[in-house]
């Protein structure tokens, strides 16, 4: 015992220096996005209603606003935050930002027992510290941070229990996961994993007195889901709208595979979370122009951490099939649930996933560097693997408009440009697809308009011609006023609750929100809009003189 305390004290003295600035590099990004507030986008908008709105006690009871779901202990420590400052969004972000700052540290004993290597050790690091959609959840108000952070903290727990039999010890491991499981939805999947690991193995080898003493935080772990889904979970299934909306993005494993697509959806899934949430992908080209996918896939430069994976992966096969069962149980456990349809694994859901996903690349490169191979050829090696995060995340810092990709929203500063600019005789006009972001920044900013709320007549109505006619009502109270504003976001959008692309007359290959726009301009003259030119956002604001020729 007293060697392996000092093997592993003179461990983290030799990398101390480099592991100091890499945590530092981690924590810079995330205090600079926390503090850079950037506006609350569409997804943050939903959750942030219910928790402005509701008590600690309706948070817990009652549906939340936009059928959206977070685990309570989530939900109460993120009110906490509202409760005790304000309703903006750095009180909401408060806890995702805490969670995220902790991940990085909690990480650093965990990537330690995996991973014997000072490169493989320091790189895992580095890919928590630098990867741009790991940073970006870190200051998210959505529960995938917090959940990055739990699946953290149940290797740890393993790491720090799972070679114990002392009844106390047991206890403390049974309780650690029990709450945890009160913070993160998918940290079933971690911890039923890893007990299924260790009892697989334990089952193998025959060793039932210690299987029975497994038993006890194994079985904390199944209270703690059970009371949890008998008051909470169960009381909220899941909806028909939302299973369409991910099988339309293939987030389900088809199983059985029917078709080529389906056979190629593990290859593709890999090639997605390279980027999305390990973030080691060089450069991911704009949707705006028709780029060839090969061009798209090579600017990625996915293949050598794919490759990297795949190494580590045999790596484990060969020389610790123990830890390779371990890391794999979780996996193929919210694999079984996708092809279920429980669970979708795509973008932000598989972000729990992302610590063990990182701990393998990490293998491959701790067996690339036991290989007789130039110590030149390993260094470039690894810095054209970390090139990646660090650029990107550079990238971000210099340029905040690419944090968060297509999320970047401008709604605060679109609402504090209507402030700055609105008369006496405006009107507001606030189509349907933008109503839950300017109803939250009305409240938490307290910006008081004369507003008229758009009516959704999609569901009544059979083409344009019907939609603009079930309109009507609203254009009227436009006409009554000077000038109007008209903010609205600029893609066709959903409601939460909307089947995909239906109706199809709105849909199918029609820029809906261009034909409102144009029936709107129609009532008056364009004097000024926001953001002013082609900017990319998810808010458009235009003021209309209503009668030019009275002026």
């Amino acid at each position: 015992m007293a060697k392996s305390i000092n093997s592993s004290t003179n461990f983290y003295k030799s990398t101390f220096p480099l592991l100091i600035i890499i945590l530092f590099a981690g924590v810079f990004l995330r205090v600079f996005h926390y503090f850079n507030n950037r506006s609350l986008w569409e997804d943050e908008v939903f959750l942030a209603s219910s928790l402005i709105r509701m008590n600690f006690t309706e948070l817990a009871t009652l549906p939340l606003d936009y059928q959206q779901r977070a685990p309570i202990g989530f939900l109460w420590l993120s009110k906490l935050g509202v409760f005790l400052f304000d309703k903006k969004e750095l009180s909401l972000r408060l806890f995702p930002f805490i969670c995220g700052i902790l991940a990085l540290f909690a990480f650093v004993p965990v990537a330690r027992h995996f991973l014997k290597s000072k490169a493989s050790f320091l790189a895992a690091i580095a890919v928590v510290a630098l990867a741009p959609p790991l940073v970006y959840h870190a200051v998210e108000l959505k529960q995938y941070g917090t959940e990055f952070l739990a699946t953290v903290l149940c290797l740890l727990l393993y790491v720090r229990f799972n070679s114990t039999t002392a009844i106390g010890d047991l206890l403390l491991w049974g309780l650690g996961g029990a709450i945890i499981l009160w913070f993160s939805f998918s940290s079933l999947f971690v911890l039923a994993g890893i007990g299924g690991a260790i009892g697989l193995t334990l089952l193998i080898k025959k060793e039932w007195k210690l299987l029975f003493l497994y038993l006890i935080p194994f079985s904390l772990w199944l209270v703690s889901f059970l009371v949890q889904y008998i008051l909470f979970i169960s009381r909220f299934p899941e909806e028909e709208w939302l299973v369409q909306f991910w099988r339309n993005r293939n987030a389900f494993m088809p199983l059985p595979p029917r078709s080529i697509q389906d056979l190629l959806w593990p290859f593709s899934q890999i090639y997605s979370l390279v980027k999305y949430p390990i973030g080691l992908t060089w450069h991911e080209l704009d949707y705006n122009h028709d780029y060839n996918p090969i061009v798209r896939v090579l600017a990625r430069m996915p293949f050598l951490p794919i490759l990297t994976g795949l190494l580590g992966l045999w790596a484990l096969f060969r020389n610790n099939k123990k830890q390779l069962l371990l890391l794999a149980c979780p996996v193929m456990l919210a694999l079984a649930a996708s092809s279920l349809e429980f669970y979708p694994l795509r973008e932000r859901l598989t972000v729990f996933l992302a610590p063990i996903f990182i701990i393998v690349i990490a293998k491959g490169i701790e067996d690339i560097y036991d290989r007789p191979i130039s110590g030149l050829l390993k260094n470039l090696f690894l810095v054209f693997l970390l090139a990646a995060p660090l650029v990107n995340s550079a990238g971000q810092v210099i340029n905040t408009d690419l944090f968060g990709d297509y999320k970047k929203s401008r709604q605060r500063e679109a609402m504090q440009h209507l402030q700055e600019h609105y008369k006496t005789g405006d009107v507001v006009y606030v189509y349907w697809n933008n109503l839950p972001s300017f109803l939250y920044y009305q409240e938490a900013y307290d910006f008081r308009f004369k507003t008229i709320f758009g009516s959704d007549v999609r569901a009544i109505s059979h083409d344009f011609d019907s939609y603009f006619q079930n309109l009507s009502g609203d254009f009227s109270k436009i006409k009554e006023n000077k000038r109007l504003w008209y903010a609205f976001k600029p893609y066709n959008g959903l409601k939460i609750g909307d089947i995909e692309n239906q109706p199809a007359w709105y849909y199918y290959k029609v820029n809906a929100f261009k034909k409102v726009y144009d029936k709107v301009s129609s009532l008056g003259s364009l004097q000024d809009s926001y953001p002013a030119g082609d900017v990319g956002t998810d808010i458009k604001l235009y003021l209309f003189d209503l009668h030019p020729d009275k002026h």
